[in-house]
Protein backbone atom coordinates (compact mmCIF):
# COMPACT_ATOMS: atom_id res chain seq x y z
CA UNK A 1 0.00 0.00 0.00
CA UNK A 2 1.50 3.26 -0.85
CA UNK A 3 1.80 6.25 1.79
CA UNK A 4 -0.77 7.74 3.49
CA UNK A 5 -1.83 10.99 2.01
CA UNK A 6 -4.39 13.25 3.75
CA UNK A 7 -7.81 13.95 1.88
CA UNK A 8 -10.58 15.92 2.49
CA UNK A 9 -13.81 14.38 0.79
CA UNK A 10 -16.17 16.83 -0.81
CA UNK A 11 -20.17 16.67 -1.97
CA UNK A 12 -19.76 16.93 -6.27
CA UNK A 13 -21.64 19.62 -7.43
CA UNK A 14 -22.15 20.95 -10.96
CA UNK A 15 -18.61 21.99 -11.66
CA UNK A 16 -17.38 18.83 -10.87
CA UNK A 17 -19.53 17.36 -13.69
CA UNK A 18 -16.13 16.91 -15.68
CA UNK A 19 -14.03 15.35 -13.41
CA UNK A 20 -17.04 12.76 -12.94
CA UNK A 21 -16.90 11.88 -16.76
CA UNK A 22 -13.68 11.54 -16.27
CA UNK A 23 -13.69 9.34 -13.60
CA UNK A 24 -16.87 6.56 -15.42
CA UNK A 25 -14.42 7.24 -18.46
CA UNK A 26 -11.09 5.98 -16.06
CA UNK A 27 -13.35 3.27 -15.02
CA UNK A 28 -14.58 1.50 -18.07
CA UNK A 29 -10.87 1.99 -18.78
CA UNK A 30 -9.47 0.19 -16.32
CA UNK A 31 -11.97 -3.00 -16.86
CA UNK A 32 -10.44 -2.77 -20.20
CA UNK A 33 -12.72 -1.31 -22.55
CA UNK A 34 -10.83 -0.18 -25.32
CA UNK A 35 -13.14 1.12 -28.14
CA UNK A 36 -12.75 4.79 -27.49
CA UNK A 37 -15.66 5.31 -29.65
CA UNK A 38 -18.25 3.65 -26.99
CA UNK A 39 -16.13 5.40 -24.29
CA UNK A 40 -16.57 8.61 -26.03
CA UNK A 41 -20.04 7.39 -25.80
CA UNK A 42 -20.42 7.00 -22.21
CA UNK A 43 -18.96 10.45 -21.54
CA UNK A 44 -21.63 12.04 -24.08
CA UNK A 45 -24.54 10.80 -23.24
CA UNK A 46 -23.68 10.75 -19.51
CA UNK A 47 -23.24 14.26 -19.51
CA UNK A 48 -26.76 15.33 -19.39
CA UNK A 49 -27.89 12.57 -17.11
CA UNK A 50 -25.09 14.08 -14.72
CA UNK A 51 -26.60 18.05 -15.61
CA UNK A 52 -29.73 16.91 -14.40
CA UNK A 53 -29.11 14.54 -11.80
CA UNK A 54 -26.79 16.30 -9.49
CA UNK A 55 -29.09 19.36 -9.26
CA UNK A 56 -32.24 17.13 -8.82
CA UNK A 57 -30.53 15.19 -5.92
CA UNK A 58 -31.38 11.61 -7.54
CA UNK A 59 -26.91 11.32 -8.05
CA UNK A 60 -25.37 12.19 -5.50
CA UNK A 61 -21.49 12.59 -5.51
CA UNK A 62 -18.76 12.78 -3.68
CA UNK A 63 -14.84 13.96 -4.88
CA UNK A 64 -11.90 13.39 -2.45
CA UNK A 65 -8.89 16.08 -2.72
CA UNK A 66 -5.15 16.17 -1.79
CA UNK A 67 -4.52 19.98 -1.65
CA UNK A 68 -6.68 21.31 -4.38
CA UNK A 69 -6.11 18.54 -6.64
CA UNK A 70 -8.92 15.68 -6.94
CA UNK A 71 -7.78 12.59 -7.19
CA UNK A 72 -11.06 9.90 -6.92
CA UNK A 73 -14.70 10.26 -6.62
CA UNK A 74 -17.68 8.33 -6.32
CA UNK A 75 -21.47 8.64 -6.62
CA UNK A 76 -24.99 6.93 -5.36
CA UNK A 77 -27.70 6.92 -8.17
CA UNK A 78 -30.96 7.26 -5.65
CA UNK A 79 -33.53 5.52 -7.90
CA UNK A 80 -37.74 4.88 -7.05
CA UNK A 81 -38.14 1.08 -6.95
CA UNK A 82 -41.05 -0.75 -5.15
CA UNK A 83 -40.35 -1.59 -1.69
CA UNK A 84 -39.55 -5.80 -0.84
CA UNK A 85 -39.95 -7.60 2.10
CA UNK A 86 -36.60 -6.66 3.09
CA UNK A 87 -36.95 -2.45 2.18
CA UNK A 88 -39.63 -1.06 2.92
CA UNK A 89 -38.74 2.37 1.37
CA UNK A 90 -40.11 3.17 -2.33
CA UNK A 91 -36.38 3.69 -3.52
CA UNK A 92 -33.15 2.38 -3.99
CA UNK A 93 -29.65 3.43 -3.49
CA UNK A 94 -26.85 2.05 -6.08
CA UNK A 95 -22.91 3.01 -5.80
CA UNK A 96 -20.77 3.64 -9.12
CA UNK A 97 -18.56 5.52 -10.53
CA UNK A 98 -15.67 4.87 -7.39
CA UNK A 99 -12.35 5.59 -9.31
CA UNK A 100 -9.23 6.91 -7.79
CA UNK A 101 -6.75 7.97 -10.43
CA UNK A 102 -3.57 5.50 -10.63
CA UNK A 103 -1.16 7.58 -8.78
CA UNK A 104 -3.21 7.72 -5.76
CA UNK A 105 -4.13 4.45 -5.67
CA UNK A 106 -3.15 2.15 -2.91
CA UNK A 107 -3.78 4.79 0.23
CA UNK A 108 -6.55 4.21 1.52
CA UNK A 109 -8.71 6.96 -0.86
CA UNK A 110 -11.43 4.58 -2.15
CA UNK A 111 -11.95 3.06 1.51
CA UNK A 112 -12.84 6.25 3.05
CA UNK A 113 -14.70 7.31 -0.08
CA UNK A 114 -17.29 4.04 -0.06
CA UNK A 115 -17.26 4.84 4.56
CA UNK A 116 -18.49 7.90 3.60
CA UNK A 117 -21.08 7.07 1.32
CA UNK A 118 -22.41 4.16 3.13
CA UNK A 119 -22.62 6.27 5.73
CA UNK A 120 -24.91 8.60 4.02
CA UNK A 121 -26.90 5.95 3.27
CA UNK A 122 -27.65 4.83 6.97
CA UNK A 123 -28.34 8.50 7.68
CA UNK A 124 -30.22 8.74 4.50
CA UNK A 125 -32.42 5.64 6.24
CA UNK A 126 -31.72 3.28 2.71
CA UNK A 127 -31.55 -0.42 4.36
CA UNK A 128 -29.09 -1.70 2.01
CA UNK A 129 -26.84 -0.02 -0.87
CA UNK A 130 -25.97 -1.94 -3.87
CA UNK A 131 -23.05 -1.80 -6.73
CA UNK A 132 -21.43 -3.43 -9.15
CA UNK A 133 -18.08 -4.85 -8.93
CA UNK A 134 -15.00 -5.19 -10.75
CA UNK A 135 -12.60 -7.36 -10.29
CA UNK A 136 -10.44 -4.92 -8.84
CA UNK A 137 -12.88 -3.35 -6.26
CA UNK A 138 -14.28 -6.75 -5.48
CA UNK A 139 -11.22 -7.13 -2.18
CA UNK A 140 -12.40 -3.73 -1.21
CA UNK A 141 -16.10 -3.98 -1.21
CA UNK A 142 -16.30 -7.47 0.30
CA UNK A 143 -13.71 -6.20 3.20
CA UNK A 144 -16.38 -3.57 3.81
CA UNK A 145 -19.05 -5.94 4.18
CA UNK A 146 -20.71 -6.04 0.75
CA UNK A 147 -22.21 -9.68 -0.97
CA UNK A 148 -22.88 -11.50 -3.84
CA UNK A 149 -26.78 -11.16 -5.05
CA UNK A 150 -28.76 -13.18 -7.21
CA UNK A 151 -29.09 -10.25 -10.02
CA UNK A 152 -28.72 -11.88 -12.93
CA UNK A 153 -28.88 -9.98 -17.02
CA UNK A 154 -29.82 -10.61 -20.57
CA UNK A 155 -28.22 -8.36 -22.91
CA UNK A 156 -30.74 -7.42 -25.72
CA UNK A 157 -28.15 -5.76 -28.22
Amino acid sequence: MGETIPIRIREANREDIPEILSHRRGMYEDMDYTDEEALDAVVSTSEPYFSAALPDGSFRGWIALAGERVVAGGGIVISPWPSHPYEHACRKATILNLYTYPDYRRRGIARELMKTMIEWCRKEGFDSVSLHASEHGRPLYEALGFEPTNEMRLKLR
